[in-house]
């Protein structure tokens, strides 16, 4: 039950009285995000192989099309909700198609207006070719395999396991190869890092980062030295040339796998967040650095600031009109300018059940407005503008550690077993 639903518009009020202070001053707005590009006559993101979605959408966690009620629950703008199963990824929107993996070895299709089940399919080891010879590992972790959130061009889909399958699926359910390895651990809780899609090739961080042909699912080359944390690593370019940001600070070159530069962050939990042409690292240690403006076998890139900050961080940050915007694991709010990483604002953020809850999902902006969550179902709409503003606080029965998607009116979220469709009829 949603201990906000039964509010007064003055109870209302007074809540959002209760977070009022003195307004940060805008920080500068030098940093920006390039516009998304959209499909024609629609505001919603189109999926290509030059902008997929996956993880936070685009990878930054940004939905300036999605406009959401600031006050829900399980019986007020709830679309619809089916019981999908368990599990810790995010759901992806592929024009109206939702698919969300599920443990131990589902992709699941619904329609995204009704949430009715379009297709299911299981990836196994058993549908391995018998030349690949790679054995069945059981379940990689006591925390399940179903973490990695899927991508998509628009056209295809591919899910990532934790116990090393990797699968491509059309979009009417049709799976186009699949592939599966034996490849060292580095994270003592199961594989969580999403595959990245750039053009034609599939980058999954297994432990060691594979990078694999898309269509066929062809190994094209493995780097043993660029290891895996438990985010995902971010797409960026340096000139002409598509490299990926891991974790750890490597820079690694799409196109060969070669290290490029090191060193340049690290996070342990969350994922670095490229805008432009500058990286940041956002845990207890935070960075930014400026990548080269052209590529070559080895880059220097130059730190532009680092600092610290109390907390233990699980979820990754969010960039937008020159601030970064981050909450620690016990949802401790931090505001930062992001060009020089001056903290604006750290306060606590108050969400009704404290005991045994954890900030594990990633922040979102969704419109105008971030959307910030806990794992027992419980999410906060903050104003950017005036981040001590909380505009809305809302609550169902159960939640999950997966970071939320948007499309239009719709938010989808994972709760328990269930999905949820949340948006005003």
């Amino acid at each position: 039950m949603n201990p906000f639903g039964s509010m007064t518009r003055l109870a209302q009020l007074l809540l959002v009285l209760r977070f009022l202070g003195a307004g940060a001053a805008p920080a500068s707005c030098a940093v920006e995000t390039p516009p998304a590009r959209l499909r024609a006559g629609t505001t919603d993101l189109q999926p290509s192989s030059e902008r997929p979605v996956g993880w936070r959408g685009d990878g930054t966690g940004r939905y300036p099309a999605a406009r959401l009620p600031i006050q829900w629950s399980a019986s007020e703008h709830v679309r619809w909700q089916v019981e999908v199963g368990a599990g810790q990824s995010s759901p992806i929107v592929v024009g109206q198609r939702v698919l969300i993996t599920v443990e131990p070895d589902l992709l699941i299709c619904l329609d995204a207006d009704s949430g009715k089940e379009l297709w299911r399919k299981a990836h196994r080891f058993s549908d391995l070719p018998g030349a690949l010879n790679v054995k069945d590992p059981g379940q990689s972790s006591q925390y399940g395999d179903i973490t990695p959130t899927p991508v998509s061009d628009g056209k295809h889909i591919w899910v990532f396991v934790g116990t090393g399958l990797v699968a491509c699926y059309d979009l009417d359910g049709t799976r186009r190869w699949i592939n599966g390895f034996d490849l060292p651990l580095t994270t003592m809780y199961g594989r969580t890092a999403s595959p990245v899609l750039v053009g034609e090739r599939l980058l999954v961080h297994f432990g060691p980062l594979v990078c694999l042909d898309a269509a066929t699912g062809k190994l094209l080359w493995k780097s043993d030295n660029a290891k895996a944390t438990y985010g995902t690593p971010a797409r960026a370019r340096i000139g002409d040339t598509d490299v990926v940001i891991t974790p750890k600070g490597d820079v690694v070159r799409v196109g060969d796998g070669m290290i490029l530069a090191s060193g340049l962050g690290n996070c342990m939990y969350a994922s670095p967040v490229v805008q432009g042409n500058v990286v940041y690292f956002m845990e207890s240690e935070i960075t930014a650095v400026r990548l080269p403006d052209r590529a070559a076998d080895q880059v220097r890139c130059q730190e532009l600031w680092s600092g610290s900050l109390a907390g233990e961080f699980y979820a990754s940050p969010l960039i937008d009109g020159g601030r970064i915007y981050t909450v620690d694991k016990a949802a401790n709010y931090y505001v930062l300018d992001a060009n020089t990483g001056k903290t604006i604002l750290n306060k606590t953020l108050e969400f009704t059940r404290t005991d045994g809850v954890n900030v594990y999902p990633s922040p979102c902006l969704a419109g105008k407005v971030l959307f910030i969550g806990n794992d027992v179902g419980e999410i906060l709409i903050v104003d950017p503008n005036n981040p001590v503003v909380v505009l809305g606080a809302n609550s169902l029965p159960r939640g999950s550690g997966a970071t939320s998607t948007f499309s239009g009116q719709r938010m989808f979220i994972r709760g328990g077993k269930l999905l949820y469709c949340v948006g005003a009829p």
